[in-house]
């Protein structure tokens, strides 16, 4: 169970272990540059440690562009962009929680989330952790791709194959939205944190 989101705006002012407060957040939007205030973000703002930790959807006002923020704030207010997939990232807050950092929100579904975290078994959630990392297949020099391509996604190529450290694996399907819950299943490789292939047997190949 993840905690539950909220309409961003509602998580701040948030106020640092040093003193510094932030009271407001905004991104531009990523198709139109307009500024994109938290009113029109959906999801959570948690403090842990001295660092505020963003992930939400986003909808652009001005051109109605939807996007994902994930992000982190140091007790400097500066901001930095956070790489991981969505999913991870979300295992990763959780954890976070679990190790008592502190939480912003108090509210009692905030609590009753927390309660279910801390009941969880830190190795379960770590070895978790591990499992999706090692599943995760970045683009790079490294991963042959084919030079079919059977679509775009997010306004990138979708290649039929993949060839990675001994492996062959077949495009399956686009990595569902942000606000999705999905897991991976045996044999399942997420590429480029958006698109989800299959590992498939010489034989197959």
């Amino acid at each position: 169970m993840m905690m539950q989101p909220d309409r961003l705006d509602r998580f701040f002012p948030i106020t640092y272990p040093n003193g510094a407060t932030v009271s407001r957040f905004a991104k531009p939007c990523p198709h139109c540059q307009q500024l994109v205030k938290a009113t029109a973000m959906q999801g959570v703002a948690m403090l842990l440690q001295d660092k505020v930790f963003v992930l939400a959807d986003g909808l652009c006002p001005h051109c109605q562009h939807r996007f994902v923020v994930k992000c982190v704030i140091d007790a400097y207010k500066r901001v930095f962009p956070v790489q991981l997939p969505v999913f991870l990232f979300r295992w990763l807050l959780r954890w976070g929680a679990k190790r008592q950092l502190k939480l912003f929100r108090q509210q009692p579904e905030w609590q009753r989330a927390k309660r279910l975290v801390e009941a969880m078994d830190s190795e379960e959630v770590k070895e978790a952790v591990s499992q999706l990392a090692n599943r995760l297949l970045a683009d790079s020099p490294g991963v042959e791709k084919s030079a079919d391509i059977v679509g775009r996604f997010q306004n990138l190529p979708i290649y039929a194959w993949l060839r990675h450290d001994g492996r062959t694996l077949l495009f399956d399907r686009a990595a569902p939205g942000s606000d999705a819950q999905f897991q991976l299943q045996a044999g399942e490789v997420l590429f480029d944190g958006r698109l989800i292939y299959k590992e498939v047997t010489p034989q197959q190949a």
